[in-house]
């Protein structure tokens, strides 16, 4: 009886252990998915913290045409320049206007000036050598330039090679490189009008786009507004592929302030007008107003930086200037 017993108390200590095991497998699991959860609650905060951060800025100026000599304008682009010369490219009344710092109305460029080929729509800017400019003459496929003087220049032809509808036009301080919208590419043009080469096909993949709209360059690098795959897409003067900045929306304009390294973005939809670092890094949306009211600044169809910094939206039928503006994370403001 007594070797029973102890063989019967053996038996109960090993059914009892394995209970005891299980348990703490459980507890483990438990502790295991408990952090899980708590992790993806952290991440999710932590990005809305990001994603709703605030840059407060304010209206430093605004003007239109409707009470000015020009009239009403209907713009699809803004260049700033360091004289203090602003220039829209004014492509519903198929002219160019220029305005001084202050907003008033300077000049407009117009068929006389800009020669024997009928305008077309007059699509994105771009700053030149010397105070000169360029405009993308979308449905004429030129490139259209103009001296320090507002006189014209011998145009870039780029018809018979490729070219679909192209929208986007910036000066590397080379050559151009061109936001070839219709057929979903990017190509870097000689003054001359010589392709020197192209990169991109129609996708969502590295140096593939779908509609791109805008291109601006600086730091070494070509930032193109990939405006339907919801990104800007990010290459360098050889057209490798660095990066891109998912928007979640589609991009609409786009301006580089080289000297703070921040790229400006404004959404198709209206919605939004953010800053972000130039490796990508949301640094905030821009609103004005206080912190009891703030008010998203939205509805931006184009984008330029002043010679100060300040930047520059272009909304419909107005021009307005904001400062301050921010800097990106390790620079002074």
């Amino acid at each position: 009886m007594v070797k029973l017993k102890k063989r019967k108390s053996s038996a109960n200590k090993k059914r009892g252990h394995k209970p005891r095991r299980s348990g703490k497998v459980i507890t483990v699991i438990l502790a295991f998915l408990a952090f899980l959860v708590l992790a993806e609650l952290t991440s999710l905060v932590l990005n809305k913290a990001v994603t709703s951060k605030q840059i407060f800025v304010k209206e430093t100026l605004e003007f239109n045409g409707g009470n000015q000599t020009c009239g009403a304008f209907k713009p699809w682009d803004i260049l700033d320049f360091p004289d203090g010369r602003i220039v829209l490219s004014d492509q519903g009344n198929k002219r160019l206007l220029v305005f001084d710092p202050q907003g008033r109305f300077q000049e407009e460029i117009g068929q006389k000036q800009a020669g024997p080929t009928t305008l077309s729509e007059l699509s994105c800017l771009t700053a030149g050598p010397s105070g000169s400019f360029y405009v993308m003459d979308t449905w004429n496929t030129l490139i259209r330039g103009f001296d320090s003087e507002d006189k014209a220049l011998p145009q870039v032809d780029l018809n018979g090679k490729g070219f679909y509808g192209p929208r986007g036009v910036a000066w590397d301080g080379s050559n151009f490189v061109v936001a070839d919208t219709g057929s979903h590419r990017l190509v870097k043009v000689a003054p001359s009008g010589v392709v020197l080469a192209t990169w991109g096909s129609h996708g969502s993949g590295k140096n593939e786009f779908s509609s791109p709209y805008e291109v601006v360059a600086g730091q070494g690098r070509y930032y193109v507004v990939d405006r339907d795959n919801n990104r800007i897409q990010v290459l360098d003067t050889d057209g490798h592929f660095l990066q891109d900045i998912s928007l979640g929306a589609p991009p609409q304009a786009e301006a580089l302030d080289a000297a703070h390294q921040i790229l400006y973005v404004s959404s198709l939809d209206g919605k939004f007008l953010r800053a972000y670092s130039l490796d990508g890094k949301l640094l905030g949306s821009l609103v004005q107003g206080d912190l009891q009211n703030p008010q998203p600044l939205s509805g931006a169809t184009a984008l330029s930086i002043t010679p100060q910094g300040d930047l520059v939206a272009v909304e419909t039928d107005k021009v307005s200037v904001f400062h301050p503006l921010p800097s990106a994370p390790g620079q002074q403001p």
